[in-house]
C-alpha cells in the first residue's frame, strides 16, 4: 500500500474493458448507526467520466500526496489513506457497497429529482469484470460525496436550442473528476476526510477498541478495568485503538513487577502494589491507552526491539 501501487493499479487500468454503472446514494440512520441506500441510474456512456477522472487522479493528487496507511489521525490534505479491501475496518462496508450497486435497481434520471428516490448524498462509478460462467472477476469504484443533479427548484436551469434560449425542465447533470474514495486492486483509498462518515468508521473504531480490550481485561494488567474502559469508550480515544499493538501489552505482562516499574515510568504511567497499571485517573488512563497504540513520544516497540525480538513499528 505505498504511492507506486496505487499509481501502478491506476495506470493498468483499462477502463473500457469494464462493464460500468453509475449509482447514487442517500443516508439513512439506524440501529447500527448510518446505512447507505443505494440505487443506479439509467445512464450509458459513461466510460469517458470514468476515465477522465482515472486521468485527474494520475496527474493531480496521486502525484501530489504520499499514501500511507489509513489511520483516523491522517490528514488527507497531506496524505491519501489506503486499506486493504478485507481490513474489518472497511470490509462490511466495502461488501455492502459493491453488492447493492452489483445487484441494485435502475431508475431514469427524472425520478432522482421528483423527489421519488431518497435524497442523494453521493454517488459512484462501479465496474466489473466477469468470467464467462457470470463470476465476478474484477471490481472498481470511484467515489464521490455531492449530489450531481442540478435541480431547477434552487435555480432556474436554461439551455439553448439553435438561437432560442429556454428553460430546462429536463435532469442536469455535473460532474467533477475530483473523487474522495477509490477502490482499485483489492485497496481502498481515502483521498478526502468528507466521506469517512459513510463508512461508519467511528462504529468501527468502537468496535476494533472492544476487541482490544478483550485482550486487555485476559492480560489482568490494569487495576480497574471499567475506569479504564470508561476512558476507552470516546470517540477521540476508541479510533486509537486502530494503532493498538498487542505485543506492548504482551511484553509488559511477561516482566516482573520490579522491571515492569522501571519500564512503565518512563511513559509516566504507575503500578499498585500488585503490579498492575494503575487506572486511578482519566490521566493515568489516558497515558496507558498511548502507550499500548504507539502514540507516547517515545516509541515502546524501539525501544522493547533491542532486548526483545521484537520488530520496531516502521
Amino acid at each position: 500500500m505505498d504511492t507506486k501501487t496505487l499509481t501502478e493499479s491506476l495506470r493498468s487500468l483499462d477502463v473500457a474493458s469494464l462493464t460500468w454503472k453509475f449509482a447514487l446514494y442517500g443516508t439513512r440512520k439506524s440501529r447500527d448507526g448510518l446505512e447507505l441506500e443505494w440505487n443506479l441510474c439509467n445512464m450509458r456512456g459513461i466510460n469517458a467520466q470514468v476515465e477522465a477522472s482515472r486521468e485527474y487522479l494520475l496527474k493531480k493528487p496521486v502525484a501530489d500526496k504520499p499514501v500511507a496507511a489509513y489511520t483516523p489521525f491522517l490528514s488527507d490534505k497531506e496524505n491519501i489513506g489506503a486499506v486493504e479491501k478485507n481490513d474489518e475496518m472497511i470490509r462490511e462496508q466495502v461488501a455492502d457497497i459493491l453488492l447493492n450497486i452489483e445487484k441494485g435497481q435502475a431508475y431514469p434520471p427524472e425520478d432522482f429529482l421528483s423527489g421519488v428516490l431518497p435524497k442523494t448524498v453521493g454517488y459512484a462509478f462501479y465496474g466489473d469484470r466477469k468470467d464467462e460462467s457470470g463470476q465476478v472477476q474484477e471490481q472498481v469504484l470511484f467515489m464521490r460525496r455531492g449530489n450531481p443533479f442540478l435541480s431547477g427548484t434552487a435555480a432556474r436551469l436554461f439551455t439553448g436550442n439553435g438561437d432560442e434560449i429556454a428553460p430546462s425542465n429536463k435532469p442536469i447533470l455535473k460532474f467533477t473528476t475530483a473523487v474522495d474514495f477509490l477502490l482499485v486492486g483489492n485497496v481502498g483509498y481515502f483521498l478526502s476526510s468528507s466521506i469517512e462518515k459513510d463508512f461508519a468508521l467511528e462504529n468501527r473504531h468502537f468496535a476494533i477498541a472492544e476487541k482490544c480490550m478483550g485482550n486487555i481485561a485476559d492480560a489482568s494488567i490494569v487495576s480497574d478495568y471499567e475506569r479504564l474502559e470508561q476512558t476507552v469508550m470516546t470517540a477521540k480515544n476508541a479510533r486509537k485503538f486502530i494503532d493498538f499493538d498487542k505485543r506492548i501489552l504482551e511484553h509488559i505482562t511477561r516482566l516482573p513487577i520490579v522491571e515492569r516499574q522501571d519500564f512503565l515510568s518512563t511513559y509516566g504511567v504507575t503500578i499498585d502494589h500488585e503490579g498492575c497499571m494503575d487506572t486511578f485517573d482519566p490521566e493515568q488512563c489516558e497515558l496507558i491507552i498511548d502507550l499500548l497504540c504507539g502514540r507516547s513520544c517515545l516509541d515502546a516497540l524501539g525501544r522493547l526491539s533491542v532486548g526483545s525480538n521484537i520488530t520496531p513499528r516502521e
